[in-house]
């Protein structure tokens, strides 16, 4: 069986920690012997830099590249993303579902990326059979502060591993490499949105998303906005399933953020109902803009969904 976190590492190892200066990173080494890689809290970071963290949280299961976003008046760079195994790759792994403590910061921190596989200590990554093992692991951070001791040697536990063995990448929302990674998150929404909908997600066999990159900010409440806004009202995916077209066509049109009640308010609005707490706000969010299925079983194509350049024009600028 595969290992999400082996090749993980084989990413912070072989590719971030040598290049830490060119990428725009810090290597740094806590007491406990955790190594944090500052890729955006009081690092600049590096559109490499983006891409890595990315394809570090997907466990080598998927690939990263930029693309371009037009649409209107709107052009900006994108985030591409191509991912075989999705359900490990995303649900598993890449996942923004591992709560963190808030400690009076203004919004509360997202854990993420491969070591989820090991802990499965949330509803997103146990709705899927994988379970990995391996003695070292990789964390993302969605966060404005460094990890201390007592927060990784808490995650070292979960993961039942030494923390000495533990690798976390730490980026703020609005950074660079924050902006980048969330807006990645195209299949990861995505996939979650086609479980709840009674999708059998067995029958995914790769997914690929795209979403613009909205302008980096140092204003943390603004840049949650951004992002989510970008994959809400202007992202999307296409999956390559095995399945049945009456199923498909059954459910699509449930899956877009259209199909929300929630369609066509600003996602900010949506934050401060859930007192800028991801996992209190309004579950009818995670999902991306527009959706696209082809089913090789039939050889049809469906889609549903509507991007709205309104709501991301008001949003980025």
């Amino acid at each position: 069986m595969f290992s999400v976190n082996q090749e993980a590492v084989k990413i912070v190892k072989e590719k971030i920690i040598p290049k830490a200066e060119e990428l725009g990173v810090k290597i740094l080494y806590l007491d406990n012997g955790t190594t944090v890689i500052d890729a955006g809290i009081n690092e600049t970071g590096s559109l490499s830099a983006g891409i890595l963290f990315t394809e570090a949280t997907f466990g080598g299961l998927g690939k990263a590249q930029f693309g371009y976003f037009k649409k209107d008046e709107i052009n900006l760079p994108s985030i591409d993303v191509y991912i075989d195994k999705p359900r490990e790759g995303t649900l598993s792994s890449q996942f923004s579902g591992w709560k963190l403590p808030r400690k009076n910061l203004v919004i509360t921190p997202i854990g993420s990326g491969p070591a989820r596989a090991i802990a499965k200590n949330d509803i997103f990554s146990q709705c899927v059979e994988y379970q990995d093992n391996h003695h070292e692991v990789v964390f993302g951070m969605q966060t404005t502060v460094l990890p201390d001791v007592e927060l990784t040697s808490s995650i070292a536990k979960e993961c039942k591993i030494s923390p000495e063995n533990l690798y976390v990448i730490a980026a703020t929302t609005g950074s660079l490499v924050g902006t980048i990674q969330v807006c990645s998150r195209t299949v990861e929404a995505s996939m979650w949105r086609l479980y709840k909908k009674g999708f059998n997600i067995y029958t995914v066999i790769s997914g690929i998303g795209t979403c613009p990159i909205p302008p980096q900010t140092k204003n943390e409440l603004v840049a949650m906005d951004r992002v989510n806004t970008a994959l809400i009202y202007g992202a999307s995916v296409h999956y390559i399933v095995n399945w049945e077209d009456g199923k498909i066509e059954k459910i699509i049109k449930e899956l877009p953020f259209s199909a929300s009640k929630r369609f066509g308010t600003p996602f900010l609005e949506i934050f401060e109902e859930g007192d800028r707490d991801f996992y209190k706000v309004d579950k009818d969010i995670h999902t991306i803009a527009h959706y696209t299925i082809t089913n090789i079983n039939s050889s049809r194509t469906f889609s549903a969904g509507i991007i709205r350049e309104d709501m991301l024009e008001s949003s980025f600028f």
